[in-house]
């Protein structure tokens, strides 16, 4: 099987109703789109019924089209007195429309919510992309890309199925039966499935896959419609219920962790060692955000990608709440390292490796074209990303903590944590029991490893300087620009060339010899490199982990780690080493305003059991025993 890749879609009218010209086919029946969602796929009703008084109600849908399904459902649950508390709602799609498709042609009774929709859409670009409404209680999932490959990477339990794709005689693959095995996997007992699909293929498949299936009055000219039943018995999809968090550490890791928790209502505190939240490494006055252009698309390159779009719809939404200015969107050129490289990126670019880059994420500019965009003379060109910007990442961690309303008790050391009964206690310097939860998330740099009691998480520590310069230096600076370094500048004076990684096996390293390697960053990025005065530094140690990808999930114990993989034991069941209610996330380096609000949002889904917005391969690269694993296997006899 050939993975599709994904495309935007092409659209056209055909007497009045969006057609799409890919699949010859058009995208709702002509009796109604908004008639045929409340009708076939909320099942008259049905749906809201199921959801009554629940804390979390999911939906899946196969084939996102033009929202409509969403819109109806969304309206819906709005309008519903006794809704659940939050809605999920994850959609795959593999030709995406654009945010002005979906106003156009969205159906007349769904315009206000189409317009909703239409602002916070995201570029056509593969994988996860979170949509938030309602202050977070729904949550939209997009998915881009094929549902045969998607279908067998996802980490969610659903109570409803959509199966919303152009017909089979149309689209086939939407259809096949391996695909719909696979989709009901995830299903809880009881969940329902619904389609206006009646073909006897797909009912055998989802027959075969454990629902129960009926026909019933269809909608339109369509004579029936499919409904099902998940008889089949379920275990291990469970819903694991928030019950008292603390977060240790409030830096960009730590204060993401608490705002995502907050948001699926948790009850959440945080311990911090700094006198203010984002008073450590995360304490920069200004930060670069943007993605990293990579032609295999490695899962750093992923991460980087979609943590990128995360962050930036965070900040936005935190400006909006707190009225504070945290992020300006300038824009960001990432300069090709060498000649060599720029070139092979030109390669890329004609064959379209990795994937086809909409114009208003990336576009691959030449020397001269880089140079005007960025008011630099630069050595040569490279990638721009007119959504990137700069980002006050200090002021970030603290508006975070700000909106989220959680209780946060500063100067104070957490020495260990220990296991009492079903708590885990935080014990200070004294050895006194400083606070007590069931859930312990471990936020803390290169003091995760002592606080988890290992020193086998792999973490490195990369201490760096950043060079601050004159306020008048660098004025015809319009972007960011990174390469071997990068440079910043801007309005309210801040001007800045970084950054060191003062290792030890590179030094002795002093103040004076940073500020020089810094300086020599500049000269090659720009050829004709200015007078610049250094006027001060920024000093801060990251803690990076193997692979440069971050640390996250549920905590292991090494011994058990250990015993279980001697033993021969089956390695998938991680409850044999995992620590419940004792998580971790760290090790995001130098990318933590990149990382920290995906990896975050990750880790409040695995938390919760809520959908996780992130494929399983990501996640394996991420697990905290990856690195203890592998040493295992290394002194292994």
């Amino acid at each position: 099987m050939t993975a599709l890749t994904v495309k935007p879609a092409e659209l056209a009218l055909e007497e009045g109703k969006p057609y799409s010209t890919q699949f010859g086919d058009i995208y709702a029946t002509r009796s109604g789109a908004y008639g045929q969602a409340c009708a076939v796929f909320l099942s008259e009703g049905e749906i809201a019924c199921r959801w009554a008084g629940k804390q979390n109600f999911t939906i899946l849908e196969n084939g996102f089209g033009l929202g409509t399904n969403f819109l109806a459902t969304l309206k819906s649950w709005r309008e519903d007195p006794h809704k659940s508390e939050r809605l999920e709602y994850v959609a795959l799609e593999c030709f995406p429309v654009t945010d002005s498709q979906v106003l156009e042609f969205c159906a007349p009774e769904l315009k206000d919510l189409a317009c909703e929709l239409s602002e916070k859409w995201p570029p056509c670009l593969p994988g996860f992309h979170v949509l938030e409404f309602d202050e977070g209680r729904v949550r939209l999932t997009l998915i881009f890309g094929d549902s045969r490959e998607l279908s067998k990477k996802l980490l969610l339990s659903y109570d409803a199925l959509f199966l919303d794709g152009f017909g089979p005689d149309k689209n086939p693959q939407m259809w096949e039966g391996a695909l719909l095995r696979n989709l009901a996997r995830y299903a809880k007992e009881g969940a329902t499935v619904t389609t206006w699909c009646t073909k006897g293929d797909v009912r055998r498949a989802l027959a075969q896959a454990g629902f129960e299936l009926q026909k019933k009055q269809g909608f339109g000219k369509k004579r029936e419609r499919l409904c099902g039943t998940m008889m089949a018995k379920r275990t291990k999809h469970t819903v694991r219920k928030i019950r008292d968090v603390i977060v240790i550490g409030a830096g960009l890791a730590g204060a993401n962790v608490a705002y995502s928790l907050t948001k699926k209502g948790g009850s959440v505190r945080i311990v911090d060692a700094g006198v203010v939240p984002g008073a450590a490494a995360s304490a920069l006055s200004w930060a670069i955000l943007h993605p990293h252009y990579s032609r295999d698309d490695n899962p750093l390159s992923k991460l980087s990608r979609e943590g990128f779009l995360r962050t930036r719809s965070r900040l936005l939404e935190l400006e909006n709440i707190t009225g504070q200015t945290l992020f300006e969107q300038l824009g960001c050129l990432q300069m090709a390292h060498d000649d060599s490289i720029y070139e092979d990126w030109q390669r890329a670019s004609q064959l379209q490796l990795p994937f086809v880059l909409p114009k208003d994420y990336a576009e691959l500019l030449g020397k001269k074209e880089a140079s005007e965009r960025t008011g630099l003379t630069l050595a040569r060109g490279g990638y721009f990303f007119p959504m990137a910007g700069m980002v006050r990442a200090g002021a970030f961690c603290r508006a975070l903590v700000q909106a989220s309303g959680v209780p946060y008790r500063g100067n104070t050391e957490v020495q260990k944590l220990i296991r009492s009964g079903e708590k885990w206690q935080l014990i200070g310097i004294f050895g006194e029991v400083v606070d007590e939860a069931s859930d312990v998330v471990i936020c803390a740099a290169m003091g995760s490893e002592s606080l988890l009691g290992t020193n086998t998480l792999g973490l490195e520590p990369l201490p760096g300087r950043i060079t601050l310069l004159r306020d008048t230096d660098l004025n015809e600076l319009k972007c960011p620009v990174s390469g071997e370094g990068y440079v910043a500048h801007m309005s309210d004076g801040y001007s800045a060339v970084g950054a060191t990684y003062e290792l030890e096996r590179t030094g002795p390293w002093t103040e004076r010899r940073a500020h020089e390697d810094n300086l020599a960053k500049l000269e090659t990025l720009d050829l004709k490199a200015p007078e610049v005065v250094v006027t001060g530094g920024y000093y801060g140690v990251r803690a990076s982990a193997s692979g440069r990808m971050p640390i996250l999930g549920k905590a292991y114990n090494e011994d058990r780690l250990k015993s279980a993989f001697y033993s021969k034991a089956d390695m998938q069941k991680k409850s044999l080493w995992e620590e419940e209610g004792l998580w971790i996330l760290t090790g995001l380096g130098s990318r933590g305003v990149s990382f920290s609000v995906l990896c975050a949002d990750i880790l409040a889904a695995l938390m919760t059991g809520n959908p996780v917005p992130a494929d399983s391969g990501l996640l394996k690269t991420m697990e905290p025993a990856r690195n203890q694993l592998r040493l295992i296997k290394a002194t292994k006899l």
